[in-house]
């Protein structure tokens, strides 16, 4: 009798799960996804165990978890129900190259990143798994400072796009587009692309992706030197957005180090400082190359207030956290910085 229950059972947890991921409940959804996994592994369910254990991965992904993440992605790799569709290979190596972004592995999110649009696009109807795959491979290449090699695949992106302009990633899909330009010091299409992923983004729709956009779209700006009114804007919306919705520690901490960037660049030096020890304090918490980038400011905003000794402890810092995350030219910004302050002559 229970064997004949426990379909009903299974879909009443999934429905439960969806619900709770819906609501943006991503702990509450995990929990209900782990339970789900179990009845359909004590059914052998493969298919069900496969759709449970992809849920939670992406659950634990929204809640800065990334280890586990990651691990969930890997052994996902081994299902025999992976192994038997290119679009399911696609997504797992997708979820895995987020999970090794976001712990601060680079090299080898860009390799999953890359065996995702490989799987993607062999598989009939491909666009959304496609994009989604991209979208990955765009941030990691861009997050390790390979930006030719980005902007030819957010080309690439936006041509598939054209394909397909309701598609449900456009919103973030232009949104990393726009990264890139900007991180090329292309400020007008950075910005044209940026507006069209606010169009296809929306605050009712999704205010926790709304707050990450707005900060995103600040942090580039900023990095591209545009610290206008536009860019504030921007991070004033992610603060507020971020003080409704709440958000992991993770994001409340990235989300302070975008405005300990503006704070630097509009040369509020004794206020950065503040901001980024108490960023530092909880650094555990980031992936290594935003930690390194918190260390990289701080040694700025010290170097500025005459602070020279702790400026070079913590330049020396950011760049051996970029260095081990793979990102060799911000590695490079800091040893050039550490090299003015020490040589100043030179």
């Amino acid at each position: 009798m229970a064997d004949r229950e426990a379909p009903g059972e299974r879909l009443i947890l999934e429905f439960r799960a969806r619900d709770a991921w819906n609501q943006r409940d991503y702990s509450g959804a995990q929990r209900l996804a782990d339970a789900w996994a179990d009845l359909c592994r004590a059914n052998d369910d493969e298919e069900g165990l496969w759709n449970a254990s992809f849920l939670a991965g992406e659950c634990l992904r929204k809640q800065g978890l990334m280890d586990e993440s990651r691990l969930v992605a890997e052994r996902l790799e081994l299902s025999p129900v992976t192994q038997r569709s290119p679009a399911l290979k696609a997504r797992v190596s997708t979820l895995r190259a987020f999970a090794l972004q976001g712990s601060g592995d680079l090299p080898s999110a860009v390799e999953a990143a890359r065996a995702a649009v490989k799987e993607a696009m062999t598989g009939p109807d491909h666009t959304e798994v496609a994009v989604e795959a991209m979208n990955a491979l765009i941030a990691a290449l861009a997050e390790s400072g390979l930006l030719p090699e980005a902007w030819k695949e957010s080309l690439l992106l936006d041509d598939l796009l054209k394909q397909d302009r309701d598609n449900k990633y456009a919103g973030q899909s232009y949104w990393a587009i726009g990264n890139v330009a900007f991180l090329l010091d292309r400020i007008s299409d950075g910005v044209a692309y940026h507006q069209l992923a606010a169009k296809n983004l929306s605050p009712t729709n999704d205010l926790d992706l709304w707050a990450h956009f707005n900060r995103a779209s600040a942090s580039l700006r900023l990095t591209a030197g545009v610290t206008g009114p536009e860019t504030l804007e921007c991070i004033e919306r992610a603060e507020l957005a971020a003080s409704i919705v709440g958000g992991t520690e993770r994001d409340r901490l990235e989300l302070k180090l975008t405005r300990a960037q503006w704070l630097v660049l509009t040369e509020q030096f004794e206020m950065a400082v503040s901001h980024l020890n108490a960023i530092i304090e909880r650094e555990e918490l980031l992936a290594s190359h935003v930690a390194a980038q918190a260390h990289f400011l701080l040694g700025q905003a010290l170097s500025a207030c005459g602070h020279e000794t702790d400026a070079v402890r913590h330049l020396t810092i950011g760049e051996e956290l970029f260095l081990a995350s793979g990102a060799e030219d911000r590695a490079s910004m800091a040893r050039g910085l550490i090299r003015s302050i020490e040589h100043p002559s030179a």
